[in-house]
């Protein structure tokens, strides 16, 4: 097969992040670069931006479409990671609206004390969550966790 070599110059600090980065995940930089050229090809687009990265996540195949046996034992504490991002998210989100919320020429006082309550409430949920406790974790997914319908149970074998 004749293939074209392709060459260009990039930062060299971006290229050695770049050669670590393939090391930590077990591959060569020419190969991660060969997949992300190959299925932008695919793909028909260079997908660098949030919105494809988030129209990427909508069309990738869910999990439930794996066979379930290899997820089951894990699931749990998946779930439970899951709802300690959720619950640093939504403290991150309060936090940041407060921050804008008191940058403003004439801030809202009502609101911003409404969403330091919001927070602190989350933060309270925070030190008494259980990952351990699968209704505390059921709890932090359904409050603060997208809509999605749940995965079917079962085994594929």
């Amino acid at each position: 097969m004749d293939s074209p070599i392709i060459r260009f110059r990039i930062d060299p600090a971006i290229a050695r992040d770049a050669y670590r980065m393939a090391a930590e995940i077990g591959m060569e930089l020419p190969d991660v670069l060969r997949m992300y050229l190959t299925r932008s090809v695919r793909d028909g687009t260079f997908s660098l931006g949030l919105d494809a990265a988030a129209s990427a996540l909508q069309v990738a195949e869910p999990l439930a479409t794996y066979e379930v046996r290899y997820w089951d034992p894990l699931q749990a504490a998946l779930d439970a990671e899951l709802a300690l991002a959720l619950l640093h998210r939504a403290i991150a989100e309060r936090t940041t609206a407060l921050d804008e919320g008191l940058a403003l020429a004439t801030p809202d006082v009502l609101r911003l004390a409404r969403v330091r309550e919001e927070r602190d409430a989350i933060g309270q949920l925070l030190a008494d969550f259980d990952p351990g406790s699968t209704a505390d974790v059921q709890s932090v997914l359904t409050r603060f966790g997208p809509s999605v319908p749940p995965a079917p149970s079962g085994s594929d074998a």
